[in-house]
Order: structure tokens, then C-alpha cells, then sequence
């Protein structure tokens, strides 16, 4: 029921921002970003450097839902992978209804976003038939996804459509919850341009 609830407000706030920008919504400049990041698994901390190095990669893309002088609300899109030695691998994709605040080229913001992700054991499955162990297939485990990130952009140009360098941090909680195994921390770097069009 409270799966159902968040997906319900999430998409009555998509509605309520991009109420009135049907005209532009679609006719502006569509950016990608990809970002290379750093996966643990743990309770929230800034403390990465204190695990090894898992890696992970996202692209994605954006769309402004309502745009102000200093300010915007943006609706991203994001594919998503991980490798964590060890332990296991996973595929995500999510979307994040997110505020950004400028301060001239450089920019903050916060997200909050919904997905879905399918993991994978790291190392063979067992499983044990007529009192022996067989290794077997492994199809993966899906599970929901809800996420909580911090990021900051440098534009790098004058105009809004230059490149721009960006900084994750992101939490997120796989559901159902296990509190050994759902909760990851990404952090990392990322470029974000726009491809379709002169951007210099």
C-alpha cells in the first residue's frame, strides 16, 4: 500500500509541474549524462574511501518540468549498472523528479526517484539435489527501488547547453528491505552533453 501511495504522489507531482509546458515540454535540447561512480553496500556514511572500489556506471537524460530565474524542477531518466566483488551484480532503471538552485555556471540539487532492479549473484550458484551440490542457472531477483541523491553541476561554457561536469551522491533502498543487502551508496563524477545540437 505504501509502494502504491509513493507512486501515486509521484506522478501527481509529474502532472502538477508540467501543467502548462505542454508547448515546450518536448522542444528543448535533450541532454545525456553518464557518470562513473563508486557502490557500497552499508549504513549511510561519507566514509567511502574506507571500502574498496566497486564499479558502477548510469546514463541518462532530462527533461525540465518548470523553470524559474534561479531554479528549476527536472524529471530525469537513468539506466544503470553495478559490479560488487563478491557479492553480486545488478542492472537498474529509475526515474528521479529532482529541484536544481543555481549560482551562475554552478549549480545543486536534489532528487527523489522510484525504480526497478534485477540482480545477480557475483559468484556460481548452488543448489543442492539428491544430497549433492549442482551448480545452477542463475536468472536474477527483481526488486523495487526508491532513491535519495545530492548532486552538483559545473556548466562549462556560457550558454545552458555547454557541457557540464557533475558530482553524485545517492542512497538507495532495493524493497523488500534486507538491511544487509538493500541499502547502496553511489558516488562519483559525470559529464552531461547535448548531443543533438552545436553546443560550443
Amino acid at each position: 500500500m505504501k509502494k502504491q501511495l509513493l507512486i501515486w504522489l509521484f506522478a501527481i507531482g509529474l502532472c502538477h509541474f508540467a501543467n502548462g509546458q505542454q508547448k515546450s515540454l518536448w522542444q528543448q535540447p535533450i541532454p545525456i549524462k553518464v557518470s562513473i561512480l563508486d557502490q557500497s553496500t552499508s549504513l549511510p556514511n561519507f566514509w567511502f574511501t574506507r571500502y574498496s572500489y566497486n564499479p558502477a556506471i548510469t546514463v541518462g537524460t532530462e527533461l525540465i518540468l518548470k523553470k524559474k530565474k534561479n531554479h528549476d524542477w527536472h524529471l530525469t531518466g537513468n539506466l544503470g549498472f553495478y559490479h560488487h566483488k563478491n557479492w553480486q551484480n545488478a542492472a537498474f532503471l529509475n526515474s528521479e523528479i529532482g529541484f536544481r538552485q543555481h549560482f551562475g555556471r554552478l549549480s545543486a540539487n536534489a532528487r527523489f526517484g522510484l525504480g526497478y532492479s534485477h540482480t545477480f549473484a557475483a559468484a556460481p550458484v548452488f543448489t543442492q539435489e539428491s544430497g549433492e551440490w549442482k551448480e545452477k542457472t542463475d536468472f536474477g531477483n527483481p526488486t523495487f527501488n526508491t532513491s535519495l541523491g545530492l548532486g552538483l553541476e559545473y556548466i562549462l561554457g556560457q550558454s545552458e547547453t555547454s557541457p557540464a561536469l557533475t558530482m553524485t551522491y545517492q542512497s538507495m533502498v532495493d524493497i523488500p528491505f534486507n538491511i544487509y543487502t538493500s541499502l547502496h551508496h553511489f558516488v562519483g563524477i559525470g559529464f552531461k552533453f547535448f548531443p543533438f545540437q552545436n553546443n560550443i
